[in-house]
């Protein structure tokens, strides 16, 4: 497994996401920095998913407050396409957490159902609690 230092950049040539390893933490933190079109959304996934096989980490902090919602074609896209990709490259399903802002919270409502795990929070510290609980039930499965 190739380590990567947690202030490591995969995109420096893109302006979003921002994706850093925490080895620390055993996370994949993506922070997106503005609105982004569909082609970008589906670049910045891309760009997190090589960078969480290159780690081997299937946990994900993703920060979306300075970005706009994905529309109903991108959801459908993330759910039922990106996420089965994610899941069959790193072996196992992805845990993953979204920080969003109370507006974005309310427009996308709640996650898509599926072999993955993810779920919304408006605050770090407990959507931090919850990818520590997702490492411990991995690690005792």
């Amino acid at each position: 497994m190739t380590t990567v230092p947690s202030s490591a950049r995969l995109c420096p040539e893109a302006d979003f996401p921002e994706l850093r390893y925490r080895a620390d933490l055993q996370l994949v933190v993506a922070r997106w920095r503005r609105p982004v079109s569909a082609a970008e959304l589906r670049q910045g996934y891309r760009a997190t998913l090589r960078l969480a096989r290159e780690v081997g980490c299937p946990f994900w902090q993703v920060d979306l407050r300075s970005r706009n919602a994905p529309d109903a074609a991108d959801q459908q896209w993330l759910a039922t396409e990106f996420l089965v990709r994610a899941a069959q490259r790193l072996a196992g399903p992805v845990c993953l957490g979204y920080l969003l802002s109370p507006k974005l919270l309310a427009q996308i409502g709640g996650p898509a159902a599926g072999s993955n795990q993810v779920a919304f929070f408006a605050e770090e510290g407990p959507l931090r609690a919850w990818l520590t609980q997702c490492q411990g039930a991995r690690a005792m499965a």
